[in-house]
């Protein structure tokens, strides 16, 4: 038995062991007080067996224990126990005294030492099932409580970063405690628990579904206020992951908080107040995270590989570029579907790993191509971490020079939403990237946040209006009127609009009505391979001619 279970034991047993050690501790006093008496009495070296029983007490019951017993023995060998028995010669009353205050020294020190030992690993316990910033039960007290018929709900602080770079790191300790203890106060049957840095646990033992609702709108609504700080009110975001814990618990209590983080991680994404847990949830993470394990493995082992999509100039058909699209042929999963990959890795590492791959092969590309006459731009979509990555222009200027090619051949989109991270910097590399005659575009326009007060700044040479408003057009009247407006703020600043997700020819003749400049879609061709891209481009003489034009 190793010392933590040998502690763990003593501890369950404490109660146990006091009450046997009482009656244990005076046979023990009462065997040396015979054992001195027996062998002639207190002038023989015997009476220090007394200290035994003495330390023993103070371990056990501690420094009251130790002076206790110490009395006793200072007694049984002091006026009782004369110096010689044979003689039958007393002791002096300054002997035993002196002897007795030996007794209770050693007895003070044992107790003390045991009292502060107790203490410690008390503290120690304490420590192991709290935070000791807050004072608030931690993650392991969670688990420890959860039981049936249950709501646990994880609350995510998600600006932390924002309110520890202004105010430093105790305002996020501040801001756990006042959220906990604006949440105690509500009147429902709850513990509250502090699992992580910026997270809090609410584990709520109420039986009606009702009432769970309004507990958990009660609690968005709490959280919503501001916390105080040094006197400023300081507004703090939060997310809530829920899950439900039933009659039967089956699983290990780790697993419904893993089921609660897994809807937090859904709250954050789809920016909800809170979500409710759902298999389908932690189905779809498991695979998620597999995906991404294989995804490195993929671009090593030439897994991945780039379609093509033409875009069409719809004044006269002329194919005057191509998108490079990502797509993933898994040996056993069959093909993996960009959706399922590419927006995950673009929030990981991952994503300057992918981007490299789709710049080097598009370059590869371009220099075939231009082998056989078509001399086209192939767009490359890039990401927000490829921007904010350091040089991140000179590492495609290098590539350029390494395949030989032109820059103005290489076309890089970037999503409207990415702009806005860090316009200062986004805008920055652009302009770097615009200056090596590279062709930039700004992708899904109209979907993302609100670009228009930098679209003058930026350096770019299109924007792709998103297939969102291109598909339900004509026949919707709102999204032909965005389609119209976006067109034309297009032409004002001196750009051109280039329509994603043509899917029919009612759709492009619309375009051509408009004076939409380009056209990419399945009304056209859906996404080629290389060779095939090819021999499309070739059978049509690069121009694509529309029935209904």
């Amino acid at each position: 038995m190793d010392m933590k279970h040998l502690f763990e034991w003593i501890e369950k047993r404490q109660h146990a062991i006091k009450t046997w050690m009482i009656p244990i501790l005076a046979m023990l006093v009462a065997s040396v007080y015979l054992l001195v008496y027996a062998t002639g009495g207190i002038k023989f070296v015997y009476s220090h067996s007394m200290y035994l029983p003495i330390l023993i007490a103070g371990f056990v019951f501690g420094i009251k224990g130790g002076i206790v017993t110490a009395l006793v023995g200072g007694l049984a060998l002091g006026p009782f126990m004369p110096i010689e028995v044979a003689t039958g010669e007393q002791q002096l009353a300054i002997n035993w005294l002196y002897r007795s205050g030996f007794f209770l020294l050693f007895g003070i020190l044992s107790g003390l030492a045991a009292d502060s030992a107790t203490s410690y690993i008390t503290h120690l316990q304490w420590l192991s099932l709290h935070d000791s910033s807050t004072e608030l039960p931690n993650r392991k007290a969670l688990l420890d409580r959860l039981t049936p018929n249950s709501l646990l709900i994880v609350i995510s602080l998600e600006n932390v970063m924002e309110l520890k770079s202004t105010l430093g790191f105790s305002v996020i300790d501040e801001a756990v405690r006042q959220l906990a203890a604006r949440f105690l106060k509500m009147d429902m049957g709850k513990a509250i628990f502090r699992i992580e840095t910026r997270q809090l646990a609410v584990l709520l033992f109420l039986k009606d579904t009702e009432d769970k609702d309004v507990a958990l709108r009660t609690l968005i609504s709490a959280s919503r206020e501001p916390i105080l700080y040094n006197g400023i009110s300081i507004h703090v975001d939060s997310r809530m992951g829920v899950t439900e814990i039933g009659e039967n618990v089956f699983e290990p209590p780790e697993r419904y908080l893993q089921e609660a983080e897994a809807a937090l991680t859904i709250a954050e994404e789809k920016l909800q107040d809170s979500f409710p847990y759902s298999p389908e949830i932690m189905a779809a993470t498991t695979e998620n995270l597999v995906t991404l394990g294989e995804l490195k493995k993929a671009i090593e082992h030439c897994e991945l590989s780039l379609h093509y999509q033409p875009k069409v100039r719809i004044a006269d058909g002329m194919v005057c570029g191509a998108e490079a699209l990502m797509r993933w042929t898994h040996p056993t999963r069959g093909n993996i579907p960009p959706g399922m990959f590419i927006p995950r890795a673009e929030q990981s590492t991952l994503i300057q790993l992918i981007t490299e791959f789709a710049l080097k092969q598009a370059m590869e590309q371009i220099v075939v191509w231009e082998r056989y006459g078509i001399r086209i731009p192939i767009a490359v979509n890039i990401s927000t971490r490829n921007l904010l990555q350091p040089d991140f222009s000179d590492f495609i200027a290098k590539l350029i020079d390494q395949y030989g090619i032109r820059a103005e051949l290489l076309e890089l989109e970037v999503t409207e939403g990415s702009l806005m991270v860090d316009i200062e910097q986004t805008v920055a590399e652009m302009m770097k990237l615009a200056g090596l005659k590279i062709i930039m575009s700004v992708d899904d326009f109209g979907t993302g946040y609100s670009s228009l007060q930098y679209l003058h700044k930026l350096p770019i040479s299109f924007i792709k209006i998103d297939q969102s408003f291109v598909s339900r057009s004509p026949a919707d009247r709102g999204a032909a009127g965005i389609l119209e407006v976006a067109v034309d703020l297009a032409h004002k600043i001196g750009i051109k609009a280039i329509a994603e997700g043509v899917e029919d020819e009612k759709v492009y003749t619309f375009l051509h009505s408009i004076g939409c400049d380009m056209a990419q879609g399945y009304a056209i061709t859906h996404p080629l391979a290389p060779d095939a891209f090819k021999s499309w481009y070739e059978r049509c003489n690069g121009v694509y001619m529309c029935s209904e034009s």
